[in-house]
Parts: C-alpha cells; sequence; structure tokens
C-alpha cells in the first residue's frame, strides 16, 4: 500500500474495513479489477477480429463499473452480487458462442466466476449460483455438441488464438492471484484485530478476577475489623461505664476512689490506644494516608518524643532505657514514623511484667538504620509469630490486663513499607521478643536485606 500514491489510499477504493465488511470489500476490489481488465481485453480483441468478442468486453467493463459504484457508494451490495452473477454466467455464455465455443477460453472465464461467487455469495444462496454456473457450463457443453455448427471457430489464425488463450488465462490468473491475496491479507488482518482483542479481553478479565480477588480481601479484613472492635472495644468501655457509676453512687473510702480512677484511667488510656490504631488503620486502607518523607533526626524523636511511654513504664515499675547514635538522620514521615515506634514500644511494656526491663536502641546498619525494641517480657509462641504483622493477629491482654485488637503490629508493617523500610521480629534468646525496624539513611536510597 505504499507505493500507492498519497491522494490515493486502498481503503478509498475498496472501503474502510471498520465500516465495510471484508465480503463488501473484496467484491469492490474484484470489481475495480474485472473493469480495468475487461478495458483492456476490448483493444485486444478488436485487433485480432474479434469484433463481437470487443464488444462483449466493452459492456464487461462497463457492467462492472457498474457494480463497483452501486456497491462501493451506494451500499447496496447484496444487489451488486446477484446481478454479477445473472449477468456473468449469461455473458460468459454469449462470449461462449462467438467466441470458438470449448476451443476458445471461456471455461476459465467460466471457473472465475464460480470462484469468485464462492468468495462473496451469502452462504445460503451459495448453492443456487453454483448449480447455475454448472448447470450453465454443461448445458453449453451438451448444446455444442449436438450442434457443432452452430459455433463456428472465429481465430483468423493459430497466433490470434494462442494470443488470446494467453492474455485471458493472464488476465484471469491475475484476477485469482489478486482476489486470493486481497482474502488472505484481509483474514490475516482481521484474524490479529482478533488476537489483540482477545488478548485485551484475557487481560481486562485477568484485572477483573484481581480486583475481585482484592475486594474479597478488603471485605473479609473489613469484616474482621468490625468485629474485633465491635467485641473488644465493648469491653473497656463498659468497664469505664462502670467505673464512673461505681464513683458516682457508691459511697467509697479515699484508697478505693483511687484505685477505681487508677483502673479508670488504664481503661481510658487502652481504649484511646485501639481507637486510635483502628483509625489509622482504616484511614490507611481508605487511600487517604500521605506521604511526607523528611530529614529526620532520630536522637531528637527518641529522646523528646517518648514522655507518655516513659511514664506508663514508670507506673509499672519498668525499667525503660532508650540508646541512640549520635546524628543519626533518616528520610520518614515524622508522625507514621512516631507511631510504628510508640506501638512498638507500647507493646514492649504491655507484655512486660513490673520490675521488667524494655530496651530501645537505634544504630547505622550499613546504608540504613536499625531501630530495636527489646523486652524480657512473656514472649512470642511459634504458633503466634506466623501471625505476626496480619489482620489475623489475635487480640491479647498485656501483663497487667492491657487490652488491644490486634491492630498495632500490621500498622507498623504497613506505615514502615510506606517509609520505603522492613520491620520484622526476632526471638530473645532468654525470655521476650526483639521487634527491629529500619529506615534508610537520609540521602541513601538503596534499600536493606535481611
Amino acid at each position: 500500500m505504499a507505493i500507492l500514491p498519497s491522494w490515493l489510499n486502498i481503503n478509498d477504493i475498496i472501503g474502510d474495513p471498520e465500516k465495510v465488511s471484508l465480503e463488501e470489500r473484496i467484491f469492490n476490489a474484484f470489481c475495480a479489477i474485472a473493469a480495468l481488465a475487461f478495458f483492456l481485453e476490448i483493444f485486444f480483441n478488436y485487433y485480432i477480429g474479434l469484433e463481437a468478442v470487443a464488444l462483449i468486453c466493452f459492456f464487461g467493463s462497463v457492467f462492472s463499473g457498474g457494480l463497483y459504484y452501486l456497491s462501493r457508494y451506494k451500499r447496496n451490495t447484496k444487489v451488486a452480487i446477484r446481478s454479477l452473477g445473472v449477468v456473468a454466467n449469461f455473458t460468459f455464455l454469449l462470449n461462449y458462442f462467438f467466441n470458438s465455443g470449448i476451443y476458445g477460453p471461456n471455461m476459465v472465464l467460466f471457473c472465475l466466476i464460480l470462484l469468485f461467487t464462492i468468495v462473496v455469495v451469502p452462504k445460503k444462496e451459495l448453492a443456487l449460483w453454483i448449480t447455475l454456473n454448472v448447470v450453465t457450463v454443461f448445458g453449453v457443453l451438451i448444446f455444442e455438441y449436438l450442434n457443432p455448427e452452430m459455433i463456428p471457430e472465429v481465430y483468423k489464425d493459430d497466433l490470434a488464438k494462442t494470443i488470446d488463450f494467453g492474455i485471458t488465462y493472464f488476465v484471469a490468473a491475475s484476477l485469482i492471484c489478486l482476489s486470493i491475496t486481497f482474502i488472505r491479507n484481509s483474514y490475516d488482518k482481521e484474524r490479529n484485530i482478533v488476537i489483540v482483542k482477545n488478548k485485551e479481553i484475557e487481560d481486562q478479565n485477568s484485572k477483573i478476577l484481581q480486583q475481585n480477588k482484592t475486594l474479597e480481601k478488603l471485605n473479609s479484613e473489613k469484616a474482621k475489623l468490625f468485629s474485633i472492635v465491635a467485641h473488644d472495644i465493648r469491653s473497656p468501655l463498659s468497664s469505664i461505664l462502670g467505673y464512673l457509676e461505681v464513683l458516682a453512687e457508691a459511697d467509697l473510702t479515699k484508697t478505693e476512689n483511687d484505685q477505681i480512677k487508677k483502673r479508670l484511667l488504664h481503661a481510658t488510656k487502652d481504649t484511646l490506644e485501639m481507637l486510635s490504631n483502628v483509625l489509622a488503620w482504616s484511614k490507611s486502607q481508605l487511600g487517604g494516608t500521605r506521604v511526607d518523607i523528611v530529614a529526620l533526626n532520630v536522637g531528637n524523636e527518641l529522646r523528646n518524643g517518648l514522655s507518655l511511654e516513659k511514664d506508663i513504664a514508670l507506673r509499672k515499675n519498668i525499667n525503660l532505657t532508650v540508646k541512640v547514635a549520635e546524628d543519626i538522620v533518616i528520610a520518614a514521615d515524622i508522625n507514621m514514623f512516631q507511631l510504628v515506634v510508640r506501638n512498638l514500644l507500647n507493646n514492649a511494656i504491655k507484655f512486660t511484667p513490673e520490675g521488667g526491663k524494655v530496651t530501645l536502641t537505634a544504630d547505622r546498619n550499613g546504608s540504613n538504620c536499625f531501630i530495636r525494641v527489646k523486652d524480657n517480657g512473656v514472649g512470642i509462641s511459634k504458633e503466634e509469630q506466623g501471625n505476626l504483622f496480619k489482620l489475623k493477629a489475635l487480640s491479647t491482654f498485656g501483663t497487667n490486663n492491657e487490652k488491644g485488637v490486634g491492630l498495632g503490629l500490621l500498622l507498623c508493617k504497613e506505615f514502615a513499607e510506606l517509609q520505603n523500610g522492613k520491620i520484622w521480629y526476632e526471638r530473645n534468646e532468654d525470655s521476650g521478643s526483639t521487634f527491629v525496624v529500619s529506615f534508610a539513611l537520609y540521602g541513601v536510597e538503596r534499600g536493606i536485606e535481611i
């Protein structure tokens, strides 16, 4: 198609593939080629003395051009195909009588129209047009056999006959080759379009299946979250309500009053922590979490931002030690960083008995900063270790019956990864647990392998 002038496009001749069917385009191409071939045959047949055949070729050229116009521009291809089936057989029948019958090239023309009929006519009409062609051919053969004198030889000499046979074969073969080539190219193009569309459908189905799996997972997690919230938050709220009722209605001694206030404070703090984690996790799942990575001085944050945790450890008689190497600057989001560290530290305090020890350290490790929270508390069983950092983790009670909903470690994992960090668990040799979270040093892009 590239050899055509810029003003001449194949789609302008046979029709736009997006608007015109394959059968219509084949028919348009055949009619255009046939009109040109018949036009050239006019001069040759006239030159060798076959005036009647030249006249038939003239009619064939005009008729083919008319069918092309009817199909291409009037978009009435069905009528054009039926007209061609009738007129072509009748025209070749006349040509048979005026061009030496079986001794002329007429059988080639009948085969040509038969091939074209098979290609373009509707399937339900195929038997009719094939029958018409076969009956016409065998009818004239029988007629010539019974009446040979009715179909005289019209060639002036053997040279004219040879040239006519050669020209007819060349035209027929060219039409067949062009038609078959066009059909194959059109078929390949249509097949490639189908393959591409099938691939797009498969990709779309794959995306839909993946989205369904994601939605199912989210729905499952949402259902579990609601179940956890409904079950585990109701309990401390009920406790708070009970304490408040006792304070409001009962006549208590100062010692009893102080004890209930202390328990009320603990219940309120635990409930606030659970609600904070639930809200933070819900926000992250809804896609509303915004990560603002900045240069963060770890020492300043850990030494000055843990007053609440230090107070909790003090009330529980736990020795909380913070050891930070000097001048460690990481790339992190300050709010997420604080949430991760505080959750790990609160867990360590929660599961460490009174008189225990919790150590928080921060050191450089290659291109990263490792923050370790180590305790000598109750530790984590092997069965429970597999569900760490997942929503499958069970809500548990601390050593002083502190309540949680199992979301803390899941939040730590998600928020650490949002900051291009990692988190993992290490079991202590003696007792307790160690959680490690890594952050890239500020200005260092490569991560770590664990």
